[in-house]
């Protein structure tokens, strides 16, 4: 019977993690945040347009509206979800959340998404900043959903 040999092979990338310089890992951060936040202004009018959306969704109250509903506020969180959105980002996950439960229970309560859509407006128009009138606001949205249960 042969024995097994081993053989300890350096990757190219241990010769340069060896190597001096590159970036801190804050400097990373901050450029990739100073990035990121160039789209910014073109992702809160994307907000804007999905909020649109529902409204129109929302005048029809269509008896299909619900999936719509769920679907575009999935759609608001994805995009707003890269940046600090504070009270909109709960806002529309509490959306997401009671238009998930109404679909289930095959109850649709278009109140509750009208004050939803008109609390994430009015945090939208604040520019999205955390504060006495957001926290008001969602607590109302925390009310409206669990009347919505």
């Amino acid at each position: 019977m042969t024995q097994a040999r081993t053989f300890k092979v350096k990757s190219s990338l241990a010769y340069k993690i060896k190597e001096p310089g590159g970036r801190l890992v804050r400097d990373a951060e901050r450029m990739a945040t100073e990035a990121l936040n160039t789209h910014r202004d073109d992702v809160m009018a994307n907000v804007a347009t999905i909020l649109d959306q529902l409204d129109v969704v929302c005048a029809r109250k269509a008896d299909d509206g619900g999936p719509q509903i769920y679907a575009l506020a999935a759609s608001m969180i994805d995009v707003a979800g890269f940046f600090d959105t504070g009270p909109l980002y709960d806002a529309a996950y509490s959306l997401c959340d009671i238009s998930d439960r109404m679909i289930a229970n095959d109850h649709w309560r278009w109140p509750a998404v009208q004050v939803h859509l008109q609390a994430l407006r009015l945090i939208l128009a604040g520019g999205c900043r955390t504060g006495r009138t957001s926290d008001m606001l969602l607590e109302g949205l925390r009310s409206v959903a669990t009347n919505t249960r």
